[in-house]
């Protein structure tokens, strides 16, 4: 059945509005389904790849933020290494470091009865095995196990303790601590023994203490 426009205006106005409406409702259709929807689809990838940026730039900003610290906190550390270094002598400077020692204690009024400095303790550096080419492979380890324990750090100073015996006044013996404490270089108090005091004459109440006066000397191991 063929409709032509002469039909279409014997049409009442209600069915005129209804087939307008109804054209309407199929372009608006084809349109969305079309046009309308892709772009619709494009803006919520874009929405969601912005979310993911800006989530992206929170964590790259917290990064930089504790990159930073981490930078200041280095830097702390290798200040702290470095007047550590100035306050560890080396081999020359050892005999004077010892000197400055006796001096404090007959500055502070204690007689040495004893002063033995003790070379320090040099471990010998123990060869890596060769490999034997015959050698059975390596077994797998255990992911069960344990990690193995990191290599500890070789030490850039070694120790040097002096055994030490001292005589004077509970009031000396405190001083000579305390002025050994204040030179610019490190030494250590350890292992003190005090014995009872005893009254001696001409000189009052004299205690008898022992102890080890350490000092650490630098060695470059990379020599």
């Amino acid at each position: 059945m063929d409709i032509n426009v002469d039909d279409l205006k014997k049409l009442s106005l209600k069915m005129k509005a209804l087939i307008v409406f109804v054209i309407c409702l199929l372009l608006g259709y084809f349109y969305y389904m079309f046009f309308f929807q892709a772009i619709l689809a494009k803006q919520v990838a874009l929405d969601t790849k912005l979310t993911e940026m800006q989530q992206q730039i929170v964590e790259k900003e917290k990064v930089v933020a504790q990159l930073d610290r981490y930078i200041r906190e280095i830097n702390a550390l290798k200040q702290s290494f470095t007047l550590a270094l100035l306050k560890l002598p080396n081999a020359r400077e050892i005999a004077g470091l010892l000197a400055s020692v006796v001096l404090s204690g007959e500055e502070a009024g204690v007689n040495f009865l004893l002063f033995e400095p003790k070379p320090p303790e040099v471990k010998p550096v123990v060869p890596p095995k060769p490999t034997d080419a015959k050698a059975p492979p390596a077994k797998p380890t255990d992911p069960k196990a344990p990690p193995a324990k990191p290599a500890a750090p070789e030490k850039f100073y070694d120790e040097i303790p002096i055994k030490v015996q001292i005589a004077g006044s509970f009031h000396s013996t405190v001083s000579f601590y305390a002025k050994i404490a204040k030179l610019s270089r490190i030494v250590n108090v350890e292992e003190i023994v005090m014995a009872d005091a005893k009254d001696v004459k001409g000189k009052g109440w004299v205690v008898r203490t022992t102890c080890t006066v350490k000092t650490y000397m630098f060695v470059d191991r990379k020599q």
